[in-house]
């Protein structure tokens, strides 16, 4: 996934590239200071998320998300302000932003934010159908309930069942240096992308960590430990 950061204070542009750098499905492909370099990024990169801030120097980050929209449909939004306007939390809901932070924006929100960002681009990735508690989780605020609500007896979410689910926690245990994808599918029947699926989930319920491990020939591995 390709990321640009638009921020016009450089050294909060450095340290949200830094937390970004714990994802090894993210890569930051560029860092903008201004609407101007934001716009030249666009028709250079194939950008999948921009993380966007609202004051900049020469437009309102509010104002470019009509451009954004116009010209990369199909890129994500991720908005960081200091900004409390209802009118710019509006048009952020009118435009499909993600999700709204505001600033000062701690270490755990921020990367709270992107791992479920993550998360949900791997599940809209998936075929097939979804269900209607699907509707309430990503388009009612169903995401921010949970959050909220952790810790709770809660439901799990559409596709992962506890069954599958236990299995693969308990391949986890037994080992300790860590499972990839195709280890995963080979001790508990399953396919990659559910494998990859229900890993995911763990991780995105800090429950597991990844590291990434080089093969022989130098192509990089995703391993999973379980916490």
């Amino acid at each position: 996934m390709n990321v640009v950061i638009a921020e016009d204070d450089y050294r909060v542009a450095l340290l949200h590239e830094k937390y970004l750098q714990a994802f090894s499905e993210i890569t930051v492909v560029g860092r903008a200071l201004n609407g101007k370099e934001l716009k030249e990024l666009i028709e250079k990169e194939k950008v999948d998320l921009i993380i966007l801030d609202i004051y900049f120097p020469d437009i309102l980050g509010t104002e470019l998300l009509h451009y954004l929209r116009m010209h990369s449909p199909d890129l994500d939004i991720i908005m960081v302000s200091a900004s409390t306007d209802r009118q710019h939390l509006q048009l952020a809901k009118r435009y499909g932003v993600y999700q709204y932070l505001i600033k000062p924006v701690t270490v755990d929100d921020f990367t709270n934010t992107v791992k479920q960002y993550v998360k949900d681009r791997i599940w809209f990735e998936e075929t097939g159908e979804f269900k209607a508690n699907d509707t309430d989780y990503f388009l009612t605020g169903g995401y921010q309930r949970s959050i909220e609500e952790k810790g709770t007896n809660m439901p799990l979410p559409t596709g992962i069942d506890s069954i599958t689910l236990e299995k693969v926690k308990a391949a986890l245990r037994e080992h300790p240096e860590g499972v990839t994808i195709d280890k995963m599918c080979q001790l508990v029947g399953i396919s990659r992308t559910t494998a990859r699926r229900y890993l995911e989930h763990i991780v995105s319920d800090e429950e597991a960590t990844t590291i990434l491990n080089y093969g022989v020939i130098g192509r990089p591995e995703r391993r999973y430990i379980l916490q």
